[in-house]
C-alpha cells in the first residue's frame, strides 16, 4: 500500500479499509498522552490511551500483513487481531466493535455506502452487548451516535468521504456532550477519553479518505485537549483494585453464560469476540477466581492483572512534575509495545521503489519491505523527514511538556538531524510554550533504540531536560552496534563497496562485520569466511568489548528477514553474558536497504539502571 492510495468514492474493499485502520491507528498514536491524561472513567489510572494504542496497533500491523483485499477476510482478520491484543477497557470495546463490523462484512468482498451504514450501526450494537453495565458518556455514547448519523444520513448520499467527514463532526459533537452524561467527567473537567479517541480514530480515517495518504506526522487536534484531569480521589477509593484481563478459547463458548458468571466478581466486565475466541476485561479483587471461573468456559491464555492502586498513585501524585516528551526518527528500533508504553513520539522516514513511495513502518512493514528488496533489481531510497514533519510533532507535545527531546540517527547517515534541529530553531522561536532540545546519537537501529529508551526512562523517573539530555548522551557514548552481512550484494547496489570488491567477496565467501565509528559512520570491524564463522566473529566482538563483566548490561538483536539467526544471537547472548531479556526487532529500511537481508545486529549498553 503506498502512500497515494485512493478510495473509490462509492464502495469500500478491504484494501482500503487496510488503509483506514492504520492511518487511525497512526492518528490514536500520536495522541495517547492526551489519552491517558484526562483519563478519569472507570478508574482514573491514565493508561485509556496506552491501551487503546496498543489495542489498535496489533490491528494495523495485521492489516500491513494482511494479503487480502475482500473486505469480509480483511475484516474477519482485523477482527481477530482486536480480540487478540484488546488491552483495557476501551481496547475491549474497541475489539467488540471490529467484530461487529466483521459480522456486518461477512460474505461481502466490498461494500456500498448503505452496507457500510448498516454494519456500522450493527457493530456498535455489539459493542454495547459486550458491557455488561454499558454507562452513557463514554465511548459507548459516540460510537453508538456516530453510527446512528451513518445509517441516517447513508439515504441521502453514496458518496463515502462527504458520508465521514460528515460524521466527524457528529462524532466531536457527542464527545463534547460526555461531561452532561457522567457526573465523574464534569467533576474533573474533562470528556471521555475513551470517546476522545475514537474520535482520533475517524480524524485519521477522514483524512486517509480525503487524500489517499496516510499523514506521516500528527495534525493539529481537531478535538477537546485537556492538560490533565481534576483527581481527588486517593487511589484507596478503587473499589476493585486489579484490572485483570484473559483470553479463552474453545469451539463453543457461551458469551452470555460466561458474562453471568464473571458478573459477580466485580466491575467493568467486558465479553468480547466470538463464540471460539474471547477477551474478557473486569476489574476485581480476585483475579484467580476470575480465571478459575473462566476456565471452564475453555482454555484461557494470556492472562494479566494490572494493580490500579499503583497506577493511580503513579499518575496523580505529582500533576505539577516537570515532564520530557521523547521524539526519535523510525530509524530508531524498538518493539512496538517498548514505543507506545513510553509514549515515544516516532517520525518516519520515507522509503522509496521506483515511482512508489512508502512511509516507513506505517504503509510498509519489515516483511513487505524485505520481500520487495529480495524480488527486486532496482536499489530502495530512504529519505528523511522535513523540517516541518518534526515541528507538527512539537506542536501536538504543546500543553502535555514542558520540555520535548530528540534523539536522532546518525547525522553521518542521514539528514534527519538536521532536519529536526531546523523544525526545533523555527518552534523555540515562536515561543510555543516547549522547548526543543536535539540530540545526534551517531548510532542507528537497535543502538538508536536503547539510547531512546534510557531517554524515555530517565523521563519518566521526573528527570528534568538537563537530566534527560545527560542520560541520552551518556547512553550514546555507553553503547555499541555490530552488524552481520550476509551478502556484499546490497552495499554494491547502494554504491557502498565497488564491484570489483563485491565479486572478490562473492568468491571467497566474505562475509563483513560492521560497526558505527564515533563519529557515527558504518566501518568494517572484521571480516569473515561464512556464515558460523561470521557468527563467531560477531561473538568475539561482543566479549572483546564487554571485556569480562556483565554488571548492567542491555541487549537488543535486529534482523533483516533472517529471524532464526536474530533467536540464535539472543541465545547465545543469554548464555555467555546471563541476561534474561534480549528483545528481538526487525531492523528499519534505513539499515536493511544497504546491509541487505540476511544481516543481523546487535547492540548492548551498559546502564547502572534497568531498561
Amino acid at each position: 500500500m503506498t502512500e497515494s492510495s485512493r478510495m473509490n468514492r462509492t464502495t469500500l474493499d478491504g484494501e482500503r479499509f487496510k488503509g483506514i485502520v492504520i492511518a487511525a491507528t497512526q492518528r490514536l498514536i500520536q495522541t495517547q498522552q492526551t489519552l491517558n491524561r484526562i483519563n478519569v472513567f472507570p478508574v482514573a489510572d491514565s493508561d485509556t490511551g496506552t491501551n487503546m494504542a496498543l489495542t489498535m496497533q496489533r490491528v494495523a500491523d495485521s492489516a500491513r500483513t494482511c494479503a487480502y483485499d475482500n473486505l469480509d477476510v480483511v475484516g474477519e482478520t482485523l477482527a481477530d487481531s482486536a480480540v487478540m491484543g484488546a488491552r483495557g477497557n476501551s481496547g475491549a470495546i474497541l475489539a467488540q466493535f471490529f467484530q461487529g463490523l466483521s459480522e456486518g462484512f461477512s460474505g461481502r468482498p466490498k461494500v456500498t455506502v448503505t452496507e457500510f451504514a448498516e454494519s456500522a450501526r450493527h457493530a456498535a450494537m455489539r459493542a454495547r452487548e459486550a458491557i455488561a453495565n454499558p454507562r452513557e458518556g463514554t465511548i459507548l455514547t459516540v460510537i453508538h451516535d456516530w453510527a446512528q448519523y451513518v445509517h441516517e444520513r447513508c439515504l441521502r448520499t453514496s458518496d463515502f468521504p462527504t458520508l465521514i467527514r460528515s460524521s466527524l463532526r457528529v462524532a466531536t459533537e457527542s464527545l463534547y456532550r460526555t461531561p452532561e452524561k457522567l457526573r465523574v467527567l464534569a467533576r474533573a473537567g474533562v470528556v471521555d477519553a475513551g470517546a476522545q479517541g475514537f474520535v482520533h480514530m475517524l480524524e485519521g480515517a477522514v483524512n486517509f479518505i480525503r487524500t489517499g495518504r496516510i499523514e506521516r506526522v500528527a495534525r493539529e487536534l481537531v478535538a477537546l485537549q485537556t492538560t490533565r484531569a481534576v483527581v481527588k480521589e486517593a487511589p484507596e477509593s478503587i473499589t476493585y483494585r486489579y484490572c485483570t484481563q484473559a483470553m479463552i478459547r474453545s469451539n463453543r463458548i457461551d458469551l452470555g453464560a460466561l458474562k453471568a458468571i464473571l458478573s459477580p466478581w466485580g466491575d467493568s466486565l467486558i465479553v468480547a469476540g466470538s463464540a471460539q475466541r474471547v477477551r474478557v476485561h473486569i476489574h476485581t479483587n480476585d483475579p484467580e477466581a476470575v480465571y478459575s471461573a473462566a476456565a471452564a468456559f475453555g482454555t484461557v491464555s494470556d492472562a494479566n492483572a494490572d494493580d490500579m492502586h499503583a497506577q493511580h498513585s503513579l499518575a496523580h501524585h505529582d500533576p505539577g512534575l516537570d515532564t520530557v516528551a521523547i521524539v526519535t526518527d523510525s530509524a530508531c528500533d524498538l518493539p512496538a509495545d517498548v514505543l507506545i508504553h513510553h509514549n515515544i513520539q516516532v517520525v518516519p522516514l520515507l522509503v522509496t521503489f521506483g515511482t512508489d513511495t512508502y512511509v516507513d513502518k506505517i504503509t510498509i512493514n519489515a516483511d513487505d519491505f524485505y520481500r520487495r528488496l529480495a524480488a527486486t533489481p532496482e536499489q530502495p531510497t530512504t529519505s528523511q523527514p522535513a523540517p516541518g514533519d518534526f515541528q507538527r510533532v512539537y506542536a501536538s507535545l504543546r500543553g502535555n511538556y514542558h520540555h520535548a527531546l530528540v534523539v536522532c540517527l546518525s547525522s553521518a547517515l542521514s539528514g534527519t538531524y538536521q532536519a529536526a534541529l531546523a523544525g526545533a530553531r523555527v518552534f523555540n522561536e515562536a515561543n510555543e510554550g516547549l522547548r526543543v532540545e536535539v540530540v545526534d546519537s551517531r548510532l542507528v537501529t537497535g543502538a538508536l533504540g536503547l539510547v531512546v529508551l534510557a531517554a524515555a526512562e530517565a523521563a519518566e523517573r521526573g528527570g528534568d531536560i538537563e537530566v534527560v539530555r545527560r542520560a541520552a548522551e551518556t547512553a550514546a557514548r555507553n553503547t555499541r552496534l555490530f552488524i552481520s552481512v550476509d551478502t556484499m550484494e546490497y552495499l554494491v547496489r547502494g554504491g557502498r563497496v565497488s564491484p570489483l570488491r563485491g565479486a572478490i567477496a562473492r568468491v571467497l565467501r566474505l562475509k563483513p562485520v560492521l560497526t558505527i565509528s564515533p563519529g557515527g559512520k558504518a566501518v568494517p570491524a572484521a571480516r569473515s569466511f561464512g556464515g558460523r564463522h561470521a557468527r563467531r566473529k560477531l561473538i568475539d566482538l561482543l566479549e572483546r568489548e564487554v571485556d569480562g563483566s556483565s554488571v548492567g548490561l542491555h541487549f537488543l538483536v535486529g534482523h533483516a528477514a533472517a529471524p532464526e539467526s536474530a533467536r540464535w544471537y539472543a541465545s547465545e547472548i543469554k548464555s555467555r553474558f546471563g541476561v534474561t531479556d534480549v528483545p528481538i526487532v526487525a531492523v528499519s529500511p534505513v539499515l536493511g536497504a544497504h546491509a541487505g537481508p540476511g544481516a543481523v545486529g546487535v547492540a548492548f549498553t551498559r546502564s547502572d539502571t534497568p531498561l
